[in-house]
């Protein structure tokens, strides 16, 4: 969502279509990312939901396996982590491909629309340290990604049965795990197929698609919003323009669920150990973490985040008192309504 006057500057704007001067400007408008799609997250939501199960995400998931210092960082202290330019990118790339399959008529829109879904859509909030060539280069990129993403898809293009599809999945009395799959499409046969948006140039074999967490919970989650288990997953790597698919029975439904379990288990006892690998380079937070010279988080981060972690886990345990308060009131509210009840006639 923009405010007024970014809106404002997007109207003033030439559409790219015209000439690179409308992508330039384009660019230099300092408008709030359009949302949130797949594995980026919206504003955060708690760790613990009122039903007292650790709230979890696909991306929460891999954060806690990447380093349980980093998420605790991230989800737990909250601390505000760098937007970069390959996350706007990716986030627009999606924002854009949604606009092109949330259609009400079964019509393919053409690739001068999907270029101005692209242009309506574009988050700049990652490249404002860049210089203006570079995020122009950004932004043509992501069009002709969109141009051959196009002329693929267009010739056998149709309506899916979801885009964006959110969801909240329960899992035990423990998680809940809550994200949106990109896509949902249904086949002629009444076949559910997941597709999932990757705007990174690598592709990954077949086995590793097999072995994806993310489309094990997506597969899971189809089944909680439409009542039935997709044939196939996807990952589509709109990049380089490859899709892999691979069939359900290739998915280990049951492993993903142990590993959503196992990182709530986690998270409640409060396990977070610095994992040093190589994703540090790109971590946010390194100067704070111990493992790294000079990291002294605490110290640094100062009582605030220890005090609210304690207010945190005291309200955890007024919330469950509650709760068994509240449902022995309900035992005794029976057990007096059975007791006012008139004997039954015979």
């Amino acid at each position: 969502m923009t405010d007024a006057n970014t809106t404002t500057l997007i109207e003033d704007a030439t559409p790219p279509a015209e000439g690179p001067d409308g992508a330039l400007r384009l660019l230099d408008v300092d408008g709030a990312p359009p949302g949130t799609f797949g594995e980026l997250e919206p504003a955060s939501p708690p760790l613990i939901d009122g039903e007292g199960r650790v709230r979890l995400s696909f991306s929460r998931v891999d954060a806690y396996d990447n380093c349980p210092r980093r998420f605790r960082y991230a989800y737990v202290d909250k601390l505000p982590g760098k937007p970069g330019p390959h996350l706007s990118f990716g986030t627009s790339i999606h924002a854009a491909l949604e606009d092109f399959y949330d259609r009400k008529l079964p019509a393919c829109p053409s690739e001068e629309d999907l270029l101005g879904f692209l242009y309506a859509r574009w988050d700049s909030s990652g490249f404002a340290a860049l210089p203006r060539q570079e995020q122009l280069a950004f932004y043509r990129h992501a069009q002709d990604v969109l141009r051959r993403f196009h002329r693929r898809v267009a010739p056998s293009y149709r309506l899916p049965a979801a885009t964006e599809a959110w969801f909240e999945l329960p899992i035990g009395f423990e998680a809940t795990v809550v994200g949106s799959i990109d896509r949902v499409d249904v086949d002629d046969d009444g076949r559910f197929h997941v597709v999932d948006y990757k705007t990174n140039r690598k592709v990954k074999n077949r086995e590793r698609v097999a072995g994806s967490l993310q489309l094990a919970i997506y597969a899971l989650a189809c089944r909680h919003l439409f009542g039935v288990l997709p044939a196939t997953v996807s990952l589509d790597f709109v990049v380089p323009g490859v899709m892999i698919t691979v069939p359900l029975e290739d998915l280990d439904l049951e492993a993903a669920r142990d590993v959503v379990l196992a990182t709530a288990a986690a998270v409640r006892e409060e396990r977070y150990e610095p994992t040093p690998n190589r994703l540090c380079d790109w971590c946010d937070f390194r100067a704070l973490c111990p493992a790294w010279e000079g990291g002294a988080p605490d110290e640094l981060l100062g009582p605030a985040v220890e005090e609210a972690q304690r207010l945190r886990r005291r309200l955890e345990r007024e919330v469950r008192t509650l709760r068994e308060l509240e449902a022995g009131v309900a035992r005794i509210a029976d057990e007096l309504a059975t007791d006012d009840r008139p004997p039954a006639h015979r």
